[in-house]
């Protein structure tokens, strides 16, 4: 099987996961934002700022070192599950011992037996690093794919059961452990991989390096993710924290789950072939043309569509996240493939460059959330697509440079999916403003026919300015189908 083939079919399981996750995702995210208050959400957010904070230093990159290099020994791989482990035990009970002081941050006590509780995660996770890691370098992802189905078809359930039962917050704190646990049992069933009782530091010294880079551009990458939550959380409230976080995974959903899709296969599957640059700027521009042509319409179609959406989805009572999912949904169309460059730095094995890149774009984001704060939630999200946008070049830029590929000729291979995502845009906002001037016109149906026009019309656009991407699109969609023999 060639790598291309490998690849097409790593990425149509992936696909396979995500979608199914999604559509969980979606219904269970429904379910509960009717059972639970917007405060029970924001709670949950404050407790993420600082989580994905710990989370950062879990493994000190060595999970993704593992990946990028071409061969690990086994008693490399040992030391660090070893590691790991104890890395595990340690954050879990440093986030635990850090409770009450979070909580006085936010100065809600309620905080303090949640955090003490979803700190066991990290623990339970370090079991999985390693393996993980091995089901990823071998391209395993229809296993991968089956771990991240079960994990949130099994979590998911139960946390609505106790939202049910009227657990509240506690539910969500469940989901959160549960899928942990989940996912690490799962690992271990897929990889069949067991560690030796061995632990040699100079085993794993030259991937270290590697991974010290990684974990400094994740603990910068933080704050750029969480810097809005924190400071919502610290000066506007758990309420609005909770309107913003909504808004913000809303769109995380359709967007992890075409970038993510993609991006958990093209790195191994670029590191394979990281001396060839050629073929490394290929695959990258072909990866992110068909990520956008998905991206780009669909973050628009949830502009266009946010108001009937978010009444009908998740209820009259989330009507303050409307603008902002229409705001943030202009940040996403940039992430969608802004946020890929990592495949570049991490294939090329220059983490170096990518963390000094992330302490430029990390002043000016933390510059923007200070500003856009004055202009309360709607403020933060404005600074931060603008931030985006404007961070958008200079981060091609660099990237690019280590592949020898040029931003005009990255942006000429969008030019044709940027036209047809503003020409169908136009035509479904003026279609869903039409519409809602009749007054027995029901949101359901607004959304249908909005969502069939948008189709038809970006499926014309697409054909007329560039048919060689349709085609391509329609090919590589049958080909994405996972067979039973795989």
């Amino acid at each position: 099987m060639t790598l291309k083939t490998e690849t097409v079919r790593s990425i149509g399981w992936s696909a396979t996961s995500q979608v199914a996750r999604l559509l969980t995702q979606i219904l269970l995210s429904a379910i509960l934002a009717r059972l639970l208050t917007p405060n029970d959400f924001g709670l949950m957010a404050m407790i993420v700022v600082f989580s994905s904070f710990v989370a950062i230093f879990s493994d000190f990159g060595l999970s993704s070192a593992i990946v990028q290099r071409k061969e690990v020994t086994d008693g490399a791989l040992s030391s660090i599950f070893w590691i790991g482990l104890g890395l595990g035990a340690l954050l879990t009970t440093a986030f635990a011992v850090s409770a009450p002081l979070i909580a006085a941050f936010y100065s809600e006590p309620r905080l303090t037996p949640l955090i003490v509780f979803i700190s066991t995660t990290f623990f339970i996770s370090s079991f999985g690093y390693v393996p993980s890691a091995l089901l990823t370098k071998s391209m395993n992802f229809k296993a991968i794919a089956i771990i991240g189905i079960c994990s949130i078809g099994i979590a998911g359930p139960i946390s609505v059961f106790l939202a049910l039962s009227g657990y509240g917050v506690w539910s969500l704190a469940w989901n959160t452990v549960l899928s942990a646990t989940i996912t690490v049992v799962f690992t271990w069933i897929y990889s069949r991989w067991v560690p030796h009782f061995s632990l040699r530091f100079g085993q794993v010294k030259g991937l270290l390096r590697f991974g010290m880079n990684l974990t400094g551009n994740s603990f910068l990458g933080y704050f750029q993710r969480n810097l809005d939550n924190l400071l919502i959380g610290r000066f506007l409230g758990a309420t609005p924290l909770g309107f913003y976080n909504l808004a913000y995974n809303l769109l995380l959903l359709p967007l992890g789950n075409v970038s993510d899709v993609v991006g958990r296969v093209m790195f191994p599957a670029l590191s394979v072939i990281q001396h060839d640059k050629q073929k490394v700027r290929e695959a990258y521009v072909d990866a992110n043309r068909y990520i956008a042509a998905v991206s780009f319409p669909t973050m628009t179609w949830l502009l266009v569509t946010a108001p009937e959406l978010i009444r009908v989805v998740y209820g009259s009572k989330w009507i303050s996240a409307i603008v902002l999912v229409q705001i943030l949904s202009l940040a996403a169309i940039e992430q969608s493939i802004g946020a890929n460059v990592g495949w570049i730095f991490l294939s090329q094995g220059r983490t170096d460059v990518l963390f000094k890149l992330s302490i430029f774009t990390t002043i000016v984001v933390a510059i923007a959330f200070a500003v856009g704060l004055r202009g309360g939630v709607e403020g933060v999200a404005i600074a931060y697509t603008i931030a985006s946008y404007l961070l958008a070049y200079p981060v091609f830029a660099v990237a690019f440079r280590l592949v020898d590929l040029k931003v005009r000729h990255f942006l000429a291979k969008l030019r044709p999916i940027i036209l047809a995502t503003i020409a169908f845009g136009i035509i479904a906002f003026l279609l869903r403003a039409s519409l809602e001037r009749l007054s027995n016109m029901q949101d359901v149906t607004i959304i249908v026919i909005v969502t069939a026009a948008s189709l038809l019309s970006y499926s014309f656009f697409v054909f007329v300015l560039d048919r060689r991407l349709f085609t391509e699109t329609m090919t590589l969609l049958r080909e994405l189908r996972p067979s039973h023999s795989d």
